[in-house]
Formats: C-alpha cells, structure tokens, sequence
C-alpha cells in the first residue's frame, strides 16, 4: 500500500508522550506533500504548538499535536519560520515566503500583517529582552516596539539564520546568510550594538559555503557569554565567545559531516541541546542529543531519518516535537519524543513505502496537477506568465487572420 501526504496510522496516535518512546501525532487536516519546516511550541505551555506549511497555512493544537485547527491560511509561497518570544508571552512571529512577516499576541489564535515587510521572505527570528529581529531575502529587520520594523543591515545578504548571544542592553546578535561562491567567506557576521552596524566574523570554517542555523543556549552559571551552535552545508560548531571562534563538533563519527537544520538547547542547561538534520533527504538525516556540550552525542533514532524541523518544550525533561519527510512518497510526518535520558524506542508504526518506491531528495520534491499550477499563479512569476500568454494569444490570433485573408485572395 502506498502512501503519499502527511499520514500517521490512526493506532500510532497516543494520549500523550510516553517517556523515550517516539510518539505519531495527528496529522495535520490539509495533506502536505512537501517537507514541513515550521515547528513552534509555547515556552510556557509546552502542549501549545503551532506547525506551518508549504502551502501557506499555520495549524495550532492546544494538546500536544493530538488534535489541531487552522489558524491562518493564504500565507504567501509557505511558511518557513514560527518562533515564541521566550521575554514576552503569548507573542509569535511567523515568517514567510514573499508575503512578509505575520504576528500573533495571543499564542497562534490570531494573526496580523507586519506593515513593510509585506514583499519580503522571512526565515529566521531572534529575541532579546528589547527588541525582535527577523532574518529575511534583503537583510535583517528589527523591532523596537513589537509593531514596526526596520532596515537593520545585511541588505545585500539573504540571511537565513539568527541568534542573540546577549539578551541585555549591550545587545550581542550573529547573523548567517545563504550559499556563496567557493572563494568567497562564509556569509556570517555579528553585531554588537543590537544590529546597528554589522562585521564579517574573521576565521570561520573552510569549505562551508552557507549558513542553516544559528542556536543560542542559556547563560551557563558563574559565566557570562552563551554557548551559540552553527549549521552550515558541511558540519556543525559550537562557540563560547560570542562567535569569535569556533569549534568542530562533526567529523570524529558520533555526527556525520552533514548539514545541520534545526538545533534547540534544553532551558535551563546550557550544556544539554539537541541538533537535527533533513540529510538532503538521504539516510545521513537524524536527531541527536547532548549533554556535555557535544562531548558525547547519542542518537534519538527518530522513525524517518530526515528530520525537517524541531520544536522542544521549555522542561527539564522536555518534549521533543518534530517534522520529518519521506522522499519516497513524500510523507510529511508529526511526531513527539519525552526524552528521559533513556534508550529510544520506535512507535508502535510507521507506513512502508510501496515496493519499487525510490527515495528522491527533500529539496526537490516536485509539485505535480493542481500545486505546481497554483505556486506558479501565486508565486513573483504569475505577472512574466500572464504577459507571455497574452503575447502568444496575440500571435496566434494575427495568424489565423492571415490565413483567413490568405484563403479569400
């Protein structure tokens, strides 16, 4: 039996996480055929989530991922990023592609348009205890008051991740930014003046061409700098010194050389995280944790090995929430993980691909009948393809009058 969509088989579906058990969650009422990016949940209540698609919508549970209700549909070319404010409850922003950023100051319930960013693509939120700064297609933007935004820099930079080292006036911010030529520096800068003025970061990794994620953990005790992880195309790094230096913490065998797509600190322990991967689709794909700063590293074992997105509770044992996709019949699955410290176990099943079904990559997953046609009518192009076939209309009408004339000569 084949499977295509976001499906979970209805006897996966439990009352809540058990401990170290991986969990299905209830799919989502739209079925998704490309991967799933957005994952949030509520840092001060850990059973609200919200997921957003490809399609453009944004789906809220208030239990867990067991039941969910759209929250807002029409979102531009999908959703691509949703992040809580850890300083102000209740407050979520959500970027998209092409059609701005979008807030809610009610947990997800509701949702407004950011005036002045309406055109722009966001992937990538940070908070400090002052300001929000979104990371989008033409630079960085900021928020002084939660409801206007401003050029911050980077114009020239798609920048695809952020993070605050420091929450506090000094503000301290790192930002990357997507693919560069081979002979160019990795695109990654920081900021210590809240985004003000901006400085290429000086001896970052060779070989990495593009930045995934930037993850900022909790200020360890007796020290005063945040540990910040770096994803990028070729491996994951950790720094200690506001982004200074870096250190390699792939390549010794317990990660692959991969890239990294979504990584999340445990609350309170600096030292404890969580970094996942999508793989590019492959087998490499995966879910590991830490607790010892990436001294040593366990795999999770989730069911599908590309993990898209990641979401965890605000708990000393949290709840892990995470998105994953399935080349193969492209499968958009929910699932949930309570991570006790034990050894993982799988859920009670996952759906087999069809005999015969082959893996393809997730980044090129192809829209087919009605998606590819709506993305091409909703997408920046629709204007290009609308004069093109009116000029083909044109051109086909000029002819059949020429061959009519031509027939009554």
């Amino acid at each position: 039996m084949a499977f295509a969509g976001l499906l979970l088989p209805p006897t996966a579906l439990a009352a809540g996480p058990a401990d170290n058990t991986w969990t299905a969650l209830s799919p989502l009422p739209q079925s998704q055929d490309h991967p799933l990016l957005a994952l949030a949940v509520d840092p001060s209540d850990g059973r609200v989530l919200l997921a957003g698609t490809a399609s453009g919508e944004i789906y809220r549970s208030a239990d867990g991922g067991q039941s969910w209700r759209l929250s807002r549909a029409g979102l531009g070319r999908g959703v691509a990023a949703l992040s809580f404010s850890p300083f102000r409850p209740g407050f979520v922003l959500a970027g998209t592609r092409g059609s701005g950023i979008w807030r809610s100051t009610d947990g997800g319930l509701s949702w407004q348009p950011q005036p002045g960013t309406e055109s722009r693509s966001a992937r990538a939120f940070s908070f400090t205890k002052t300001l929000a700064l979104a990371g989008t297609d033409q630079g960085v933007l900021v928020s002084h008051d939660l409801g206007s935004w401003a050029v911050s820099g980077l114009n020239q930079v798609t920048v695809s991740a952020l993070a605050a080292s420091a929450v506090n006036e000094p503000t301290r911010l790192v930002a990357g930014g997507d693919g560069t030529r081979s002979s160019e520096a990795l695109p990654l800068f920081t900021s210590g003046d809240g985004g003000q003025s901006w400085a290429p970061v000086a001896g970052t990794q060779a070989g990495s061409s593009m930045v995934a994620m930037l993850t900022a953990g909790p200020l360890p005790s007796q020290q005063t700098v945040r540990p910040l992880l770096l994803g990028t195309n070729t491996g994951l790094f950790l720094s200690t010194d506001n982004g200074s230096s870096w250190q390699q913490l792939t390549g010794g065998g317990a990660l692959p050389a991969t890239d990294f797509t979504s990584a999340a600190f445990v609350t309170t322990h600096a030292d404890r995280f969580y970094v996942a991967s999508d793989g590019g689709g492959a087998q490499l794909g995966g879910l590991w944790s830490t607790g010892d700063t990436g001294g040593h590293v366990n795999s999770l074992s989730p069911p599908v090995p590309s993990v898209t997105a990641l979401a965890v509770s605000n708990d000393d044992t949290p709840t892990l929430y995470v998105a994953t996709f399935r080349g193969g019949d492209h499968s958009v699955m929910l699932w949930s993980y309570r991570d006790a410290g034990g050894q993982p176990r799988g859920p009670a099943a996952v759906p087999s691909l069809a005999p015969g079904t082959q893996a393809k990559a997730v980044g090129k997953a192809p829209r087919t009948g009605r998606l590819w046609i709506l993305s091409l009518l909703s997408g920046p192009e629709a204007p290009y393809l609308v004069l093109g076939f009116i000029a083909l209309l044109v051109l086909v009408l000029a002819g059949v009058t020429h061959f009519r004339r031509a027939r009554r000569l």
